[in-house]
């Protein structure tokens, strides 16, 4: 009874960190486990994440980013991403609205790395930086950010 009480608590503990960062499908802050976007995601501040963590996207997702005044809003990779969509169902990643101006782009630092495959990245003023050189990416469109 005791070990089953302790193992429902670590549960609720290591729960209650993940969606911390997250309101309805708002985003922001560190990434502290394993975790899938799927739907339409919204990233209000810079997403990070940690080492030894995957973040995986959907076929199909759309994940938008708010705007901020320094355009630095991004998705930063310490761990790993895996955004592999399909032709039919690209992933893709753009503006909150036209009014969001353009964001950064996804960052992987030295030690993230992962795949992003079939994807649209729209608006952002960087798109991918590699600082590891351990990323895959296949068949991905970029669209220049709008100009007001």
């Amino acid at each position: 009874m005791t070990r089953l009480l302790v193992t429902v608590a670590l549960v609720l503990a290591v729960t209650a960190t993940a969606i911390a960062h997250t309101a309805s499908n708002r985003f922001w802050g560190e990434v502290p486990v394993d975790m899938l976007l799927s739907g339409d995601a919204l990233i209000v501040k810079p997403l990070v994440v940690a080492d030894d963590v995957t973040l995986t996207i959907e076929p199909g997702t759309v994940v938008r980013f708010e705007g901020s005044k320094d355009g630095g809003n991004r998705i930063v990779v310490k761990g790993r991403l895996v955004a592999v969509g399909t032709k039919g169902k690209p992933i893709r990643f753009i503006p909150k609205d036209a009014e969001s101006g353009p964001w950064y782009g996804l960052e992987f630092a030295a030690g993230g790395g992962g795949r992003i495959e079939n994807c649209i990245i729209e608006g952002a003023t960087k798109g991918i930086v590699d600082e590891g050189k351990k990323v895959s990416v296949k068949g991905v469109s970029f669209v220049k950010p709008s100009t007001k």
